[in-house]
């Protein structure tokens, strides 16, 4: 059987090769840190973080499609790999040790007998307030069993037992481990919206000050030397008595990281204009969890922070994965000696953000002021696995999860009711003595309700209906005649498409919109993010609806009143400024001051994405603090013009945006502006 090999790399290019060593070795930066901290959430030695990295991230890029995922062991599936061993053997012990690579083993396999049996959709049956809640009940978790190391003290026991401990115990601590831990956590805070590695760096400014300051003699303890080489090659060695009883474990831990890493890899295909292709994928990370297990490491999940973190760097393909591997490897081999001076408060207050940053505040805010019932069911996610433990919150989200889906339909029906000019059959008989029939329209009908469970295959299917479009669209039309309701996930379905589309100068819009579900469409904040006009009660008047000509981009920022110098276009306007081609939005990079002051005023709507982006948007205008990575200031630094008192982003620097982004509409933006750097030369 032929199978071929280091798919993401089809269509590589040798320009890609630096983008990808690049972003290599950023994400080994941000990686090492964060794998010695999941290790001891895993109750393992540190250095089988490290193994994770090793052989694993190689196998996954080597059968993989995913051109930007980064695999390795996760904090989620460390805790309920510490949760199922610590239940059967003493930590750290050697059978402990065995038990854990065991679970890693048998969720791999459980993986493949997904992937064989095409049952990728499972991961669609966790809605995203249940996964909300129990990342949050994790994330709080870690934060309370960690707290005691960062003190100097040893405590033991379940987060509500660590608690009642504390008070007993906190003449004990010790002020040097609690020093070492609030510089790691200042830099990661500090940091953390920058493009050093925070943690990389705290690391090294607690291992300076163990070292100058002779930590260890003074109580703090210290991670010590790692042993030399590469990990060894081995099988999990346990009894078949005890791998029946992991099995439940296992199970959960495929299911977090079958639903945690189709969420990644599907927002990176849709971020990059690429189709994903799961079904492989998850092969690929089963194949990379075996490998993982074989050499003593922890169990492989896609790591969200280490793919966001290589794709701002620029990564092209799972070249960077490789180079990552190889990096680490050298590590192992030469560098074990380096860690004698760290101390393990400084891995706790690693694992205490981690926590921290598990826990989605934004959206937990939000859904407790729109959403009560799904802010009950994240809720519940959440405290199941604070009181319960990991496993038992993940079997009280999951239920949760699928008590939601016996209301919902799951594949629903669809059609295309016009593309190209023609309408079919049943939007024909609709919309009779229409003089003229747009060709520039697309119209698709979905013959459901939106929610969690078919919302990933909406949007499929819409793309779908898109890219078949052989002329070039004006605006698309989402037909809600069978459509009387819409949940939070959703929506940010609905957020990710609108702003795809209007990056592509498409229009996104709705027709015969029912009362209900328009006031629904208010609570949610849709009708403010793509416009009353937008919203039709009938197909007729939305084909019919001429959109009139909006003021010049200039004029529109102006009427805005912003300070020049801390505020500058970026996007599909700087397109339309250019006469390249037209632009539905204005997307406006500004300072933090600007940002706070727009956002106190109660006409613009704050919108938060599933992938962490935060704008504010008002009428086809949207502030944010920062465009795929790019703050305020670091755009300035680089070329920029002027335009009717307007700041905009250079001509060099959005080619370079672009190539970053890569999708087929960008391909066709690059060259237009090259063309015009060709006419400025001239």
């Amino acid at each position: 059987m032929n199978i071929p090999l280091l798919l993401s790399t089809k269509g590589y290019k040798k320009k890609h090769f630096k983008s990808d060593i690049v972003a290599g070795l950023v994400v080994t930066a941000v990686a090492v840190p964060e794998l010695m901290g999941i290790a001891t959430m895993a109750g393992v030695p540190v250095q089988m973080g490290l193994y994770s990295a090793v052989l694993a991230p190689i196998i996954f890029a080597l059968f993989s499609v995913s051109r930007r995922l980064i695999v390795g062991a996760d904090s989620a599936t460390a805790v309920l790999l510490a949760g199922g061993a610590g239940a059967l053997a003493t930590a750290g012990s050697e059978q402990y040790v065995q038990i854990i690579l065991a679970i890693g083993m048998l969720s791999a396999l459980l993986l493949a007998l997904v992937s064989f049996f095409k049952l990728t959709y499972l991961a669609d049956l966790i809605s995203r307030p249940v996964m909300i809640g129990f990342l949050a009940g994790i994330g709080l978790q870690l934060m309370i069993t960690k707290l005691p190391e960062m003190l100097g003290l040893t405590l033991h026991g379940k987060p509500l037992q660590v608690i009642a401990q504390l008070p007993q115990h906190f003449t004990g601590l010790n002020t040097m481990s609690l020093t070492i831990a609030l510089l790691v956590i200042g830099c990661i805070v500090i940091l953390h919206n920058s493009k050093i590695p925070g943690a990389l760096l705290g690391l090294l400014g607690a291992g300076l000050i163990a070292y100058f300051f002779q930590a260890d003699a003074r109580g703090v303890a210290m991670v010590g030397d790692l042993p030399h080489g590469l990990p060894p090659l081995a099988m999990p060695v346990v009894s078949l008595d005890l791998l029946l009883s992991v099995l439940p474990v296992a199970v959960s831990v495929a299911v977090v990281i079958l639903a945690q890493s189709a969420s990644v890899i599907r927002n990176n295909a849709d971020e990059h204009d690429e189709r994903p292709d799961l079904q492989r994928d998850i092969t690929a990370l089963s194949l990379a969890g075996v490998a993982s297990a074989l050499t003593s490491g922890l169990a492989i999940n896609g790591s969200p922070p280490r793919t966001l973190a290589a794709d701002m760097a620029g990564m092209r393909s799972q070249v960077a994965t490789i180079v990552m591997s190889i990096l680490i490897a050298v590590l192992l081999l030469f560098g074990g000696g380096i860690f004698r001076f760290l101390p393990v408060a400084a891995l706790a207050a690693i694992v205490f953000m981690m926590g921290y940053h598990l826990i989605r505040f934004r959206e937990l805010k939000y859904l407790a002021q729109h959403h009560k019932m799904e802010f009950a069911i994240a809720g519940t996610a959440c405290v199941g696995v604070v009181l319960f433990g990991v496993f038992s919150g993940i079997i009280i989200a999951v239920t949760a999860s699928l008590m939601e889906r016996l209301r919902r339909e799951y594949r629903p029906s669809d059609d295309v009711l016009l593309k190209d000019g023609k309408l079919s059959e049943w939007a024909a008989e609709r919309v009779q003595g229409i003089k003229k029939i747009p060709d520039d329209l697309l119209v698709f009908g979905f013959e459901a309700s939106l929610f969690f469970e078919n919302s990933q295959y909406f949007g499929h299917r819409l793309r779908g209906a898109i890219r078949s479009a052989e002329k070039p669209l004006r605006a698309v039309i989402i037909d809600t005649s069978a459509m009387d309701d819409i949940d939070y996930t959703a929506v940010e379905q609905l957020k990710l498409l609108y702003r795809n589309l209007s990056t592509d100068g498409i229009q996104l819009g709705f027709s015969h919109v029912s009362p209900h579900l328009m006031r629904q469409f208010d609570d949610y904040g849709v009708i403010d993010l793509v416009g009353e006009d937008n919203i039709f009660t009938t197909l007729r008047s939305a084909i019919e609806y001429q959109r009139p000509s909006n003021n010049s981009v200039t004029d529109r920022v102006n009427a805005l009143k912003l300070p020049k110098d801390q505020a500058v276009v970026v996007g599909g306007a700087v397109m339309e400024v250019l006469n390249l081609r037209g632009s539905n939005d204005i997307d406006i990079v500004v300072t933090n001051d600007v940002y706070s002051r727009f956002a106190a005023k109660p006409q613009w709507h704050e919108y938060v994405f599933s992938s962490g982006k935060v704008i504010l948007t008002k009428s086809g205008i949207n502030i944010m603090r920062s465009w795929l990575g790019n703050t305020h200031g670091m755009i300035v630094r680089r070329d920029t013009f002027e335009e009717d008192g307007v700041l905009f982003m250079g001509v060099k620097q959005l080619i370079t945006n672009k190539q970053r982004l890569g999708r087929r509409k960008d391909q066709s933006d690059i060259a237009l502006l090259k063309s015009q750097q060709v006419r400025n030369r001239d």
